[in-house]
């Protein structure tokens, strides 16, 4: 077995901080690394969450790491030995780091930092960025192309963003590590077997420190959630432990997390909560479970766009969804027995994809929307009962997504594994009598710039020449 970090140190650090305020924030950060004998030297990696930024006023700061923590955290780090701090990121699929950054306020933030700091200070783009090859051994990962500037680093931190996630339940450290891949790494196994893939990454992506955002925490769905207030941060040097303390926060178990549930069963530590010590200003898990109290969990919106057909009813739209089985059509015709270890459904990749679309339209365009929707059906998965579309599209998502339909007025396959957000925007956005933002000018042309940016970026950085010659290398030579 892969031998797993164990710095033989569970202690995670809960303080309470009411606000912004990067000054108290910086001061909790220094009192922390002195707590938990961190001391970074050289040249450190910054790693916030930034999954998605877009205009605030329309879907909200809650979905990333508050620039105010992350200029708080950059001054408690940047102490005597620190020569370079770098900032880095990659946010969803389909999305330019760069265009969030901007939207979330980390440019400006970096330009005022900078002038305080004696280290250089830089902000970086992972999907911009050149990379390094690294073997890991995982369950899904046996080697793996990670950022040249992350590698280059003599220490790791981390800033994630504590809030819930719709198939993973919750967005901490450890869930932290996706946004380590590059969007062609990213889509790897981004399905039934996305929690290993999770745990795989924490062989290149453990952190020396951890800082977790839950001043605010997001409640929801990860892309756009709803603000909620705990009035804490949380520090640490194991991220399993960190998350643990974060699940118990948002009121689950580890059990309740698939990606903790896996890190245990792979013999990462601690294997429950009750082998934490909690220090700092909440030292029992009752304290833990108090302060937990401040968020309604019954609410219907801590579970926002978790179930599809919910929320379509809530907005009293025609459009409807259908679940089926992971299975492909041929094996759904009997003609293959499935895998009984392998779940019956797929609960990620292009199902997440879905319930991140209909959320993003329902930010962008207002719930009274949907109302005005064309009747369409959305199906992921493969399904045996008859589906009537009742004049309506029929949206297949996914590779494996089928099921016998009638009186369809057309079937779009998406045939992809797995099908994202910015995929389904850019494919059916303006089909389903829903306003759709890839027409508007104000959403489409900064996002455009940014995507040009990015490009030139890449041939500076030779990026793209560095991804040309690893595609000749691992496919085409491989082939003649």
């Amino acid at each position: 077995m892969k031998k797993v970090p164990d710095r033989g140190d569970n202690r995670v650090i809960i303080r309470k901080c009411g606000s912004y305020d990067r000054e108290k924030i910086c001061r909790i950060v220094k009192e922390g690394m002195r707590e938990l004998g961190y001391a970074p030297r050289g040249r450190v990696c910054v790693k916030p969450n930034v999954v998605f930024a877009g205009d605030p006023e329309k879907f909200g700061v809650a979905a990333y790491t508050s620039p105010e923590l992350v200029a708080g955290s950059i001054m408690g780090i940047a102490g005597e030995g620190v020569k370079r701090i770098e900032v880095g990121e990659n946010t969803a699929v389909g999305f330019p780091t760069r265009w969030c950054y901007k939207n979330a306020g980390y440019y400006k933030t970096v330009r005022e930092v900078r002038k305080r700091l004696a280290p250089r200070l830089g902000i970086y783009c992972i999907d911009e960025d050149r990379r390094v090859e690294v073997s890991m051994g995982g369950i899904v990962h046996n080697t793996f192309m990670v950022s040249e500037k992350m590698m280059k680093a003599d220490s790791l931190v981390y800033l994630p963003k504590l809030k819930c996630h719709c198939v993973a339940t919750m967005t901490g450290a450890v869930k932290l590590n996706i946004g380590i891949c590059s969007d062609d790494s990213r889509s790897i196994r981004h399905d039934y077997m996305l929690h290993d893939k999770i745990v795989d990454l924490l062989a290149v992506g453990y952190p020396d420190f951890i800082v977790m955002d839950a001043i605010d925490v997001g409640v929801g769905n990860e892309g756009f959630p709803d603000p909620a207030h705990l009035g804490v941060v949380i520090m640490g040097r194991n991220p399993v432990a960190v998350d643990m303390v974060g699940a118990r926060l948002l009121g689950f178990d580890v059990a309740d997390v698939p990606y903790l549930k896996r890190a245990v069963e792979r013999a990462y530590l601690p294997s429950r909560i009750e082998d934490i010590k909690l220090t700092g200003d909440i030292r029992t898990l009752s304290g833990l479970d108090s302060r937990s109290r401040n968020i309604d969990k019954k609410s219907d919106q801590f579970t926002r766009w978790h179930d599809i057909p919910k929320e379509l009813r809530r907005l009293e739209s025609p459009m409807r969804f259908f679940w089926g089985r992971r299975e492909s059509s041929r094996i759904a015709r009997g003609k293959k027995h499935a895998d009984p270890l392998l779940p019956e459904k797929c609960n990620t990749g292009c199902l997440m994809g879905v319930k991140m679309f209909l959320s993003f339209l329902e930010h962008y365009a207002g719930p009274e929307k949907f109302k005005k929707a064309k009747p369409s059906v959305f199906v992921v998965g493969c399904l045996d009962g008859e589906i009537d579309a009742e004049g309506g599209d029929v949206i297949m998502v996914g590779s494996c997504a089928s099921a016998p339909v009638r009186n369809a007025r057309r079937i779009i396959r998406l045939d992809q594994c797995f099908v994202t957000t910015s995929y389904l925007t850019m494919r059916i956005g303006g089909r389903i009598g829903m306003p759709n933002p890839l027409a508007d000018p104000r959403f489409l042309l900064p996002l455009l710039y940014n995507y040009f940016i990015a490009s030139v970026m890449k041939v500076i950085s030779f990026r793209y020449l560095q991804d040309a010659y690893n595609f000749i290398k691992k496919n085409w030579m491989k082939k003649i």
